[in-house]
């Protein structure tokens, strides 16, 4: 069994979380700037390793009194249909749900991101009826998608 920690992400795991993002998300990467501005105000960023392997990371802010967002969240390709997605999401669900009066989480997914709707469908994230045009610099749509925890 490998041994697996999650992590909130420091200053110090900069390098290769820019690394991965740019790796896997090219021209809708966010900016190193924004990154170091993510860790340093303390928003909920949560890596997942084992040993010196980065398996993937998950952001989110509290964007509105009742709302968190995650706005970013990756796992290594070498990782993926392990499971790992899972665990990590999973981790900031329950981080999200020890926020004060946060009812609502919501994220935007490209449309044809079939894998990562299906994951988020498995914990309960329903699509809502926007879809937001030319939302990535890349000229994708994305979904907007919502998982209510009030009631969880």
């Amino acid at each position: 069994m490998v041994l697996m920690e999650i992590k909130k992400v420091t200053s110090k795991d900069l390098k290769k979380i820019i690394s991965l993002e740019q790796q896997i998300f090219k021209k809708n990467a966010f900016s190193k700037e924004l990154m170091v501005n993510l860790i340093e105000n303390s928003a909920l960023f949560l890596k997942l390793e084992t040993g010196k392997h980065l398996i993937g990371f998950i952001i989110a802010i509290k964007d509105k009194k009742e709302r968190a967002n995650i706005i970013n969240f990756l796992i290594n390709p070498k990782f993926r249909n392990q499971g790992y997605g899972s665990y990590l999401l999973q981790n900031m669900i329950n981080k999200i749900k020890n926020l004060k009066g946060v009812k609502k989480i919501v994220l935007n997914v490209q449309i044809n991101n079939t894998a990562a709707i299906n994951l988020y469908e498995k914990f309960d994230f329903k699509k809502s009826p926007i879809i937001f045009e030319n939302y990535y610099q890349s000229g994708e749509s994305a979904y907007l998608m919502e998982l209510e925890i009030n009631s969880l």
